[in-house]
């Protein structure tokens, strides 16, 4: 990273902290409590990242108050309220936004959005601080536990998204009015690279590169095909991509358009962001994932955490 892109990268950290600062501020209370308490927080105040990224921050910190034991809370009401699709199972992490309190001496805002480095439980652990009022989007489980890889640190993070989550009875009935047979899935990122959507990358494909990625994952998705005698569903952020194989290939289709979280220029209804956590779940539910990356197509962690929720297969096919 060069020097100018490290100091623009600490002045606009620093200036969404300042942000936070002053609108938590706005919520000074003197209250105590009995137990020390972590509140993650997604409140439309900064970008927070899609679906994926905010299960990442979540998980991570209830780990940390798991540990420490520390009450824990979770504050979703951008860009819908939270327990409208996943509700409290064993964990009553519900608050009001009343209760979400900032006090100055005993409160500490915790900022690690995009910071790999940090270790969450260490820096809980050693403050003097009562509230934490957190900002995150990482899976920090590796970090928390150097010492456990692999399928076991997956099994300890099915573990905490199944203790603080189950589907309500919306998302469990729009789930079952799709599918009820088993069937495969198959997952695809491109991006900008289709021309669909404008993004973080700007990179968009020529028509005769588009066509040709097109065809080389097509000829990927039959050997998928050939493969299962299930039915076989695809996931793509690409609706033009997900039109054109449909046209090819016997695939099927979740209905609606992909939508991500932080899209702060258009304000989705709240069936569109059905459809994400419609797409996240039924690729937790389906036989096996793959997660298809061709070229210059993007990584993505959403499916990956799909399987892990589901305990499912993984498998990623590439060139």
């Amino acid at each position: 990273m060069s020097i100018l892109k490290s100091i623009k990268k600490k002045a606009g950290k620093k200036a969404k902290q300042l942000k936070l600062l002053r609108f938590h501020a706005k919520q000074t209370s003197n209250k105590r409590f009995d137990k020390k308490r972590i509140i993650i927080c997604f409140n439309g105040q900064i970008p927070h990242g899609g679906l994926v990224d905010r299960l990442k921050g979540i998980v991570s910190f209830y780990e940390v108050a798991k540990v420490l034991d520390y009450n824990f809370f979770i504050q979703f009401n951008n860009p819908f309220t939270l327990n409208t699709f996943l509700e409290p199972n064993t964990v009553q992490w519900k608050i009001k936004d009343e209760a979400v309190t900032y006090n100055s001496k005993t409160t500490k805002l915790v900022y690690v959005i995009n910071d790999f480095n940090v270790n969450p439980l260490t820096l809980i652990k050693e403050s003097k601080a009562e509230t934490f009022l957190v900002y995150a989007n990482i899976d920090y489980l590796s970090k928390m536990y150097p010492e456990v890889t692999g399928t076991v640190l997956e099994n300890k993070w099915r573990t905490s998204f199944n203790e603080l989550f189950k589907k309500s009875s919306l998302l469990e009935s729009k789930l079952k009015s799709v599918e009820k047979d088993n069937y495969i899935a198959f997952h695809t990122r491109f991006t900008t690279l289709m021309g669909d959507f404008q993004d973080t990358t700007a990179l968009v494909l020529a028509k005769d590169e588009k066509d040709a990625l097109i065809f080389q994952l097509q000829k990927k998705i039959q050997t998928l095909l050939q493969g299962s005698d299930n039915k076989c569903y695809g996931f793509s952020d690409s609706i033009q991509f997900l039109k054109t194989i449909k046209e090819k290939e016997n695939i099927h289709l979740v209905e609606g358009n992909p939508f991500h979280m932080d899209n702060f220029d258009t304000n989705a209804s709240l069936e569109g962001h059905l459809k994400t956590i419609l797409d996240f779940f039924m690729l937790s539910e389906s036989e096996t994932v793959y997660f298809l990356k061709l070229g210059n197509m993007y990584h993505s962690s959403f499916s990956k955490y799909a399987a892990i929720v589901g305990n499912k297969p993984f498998k990623t096919i590439t060139d």
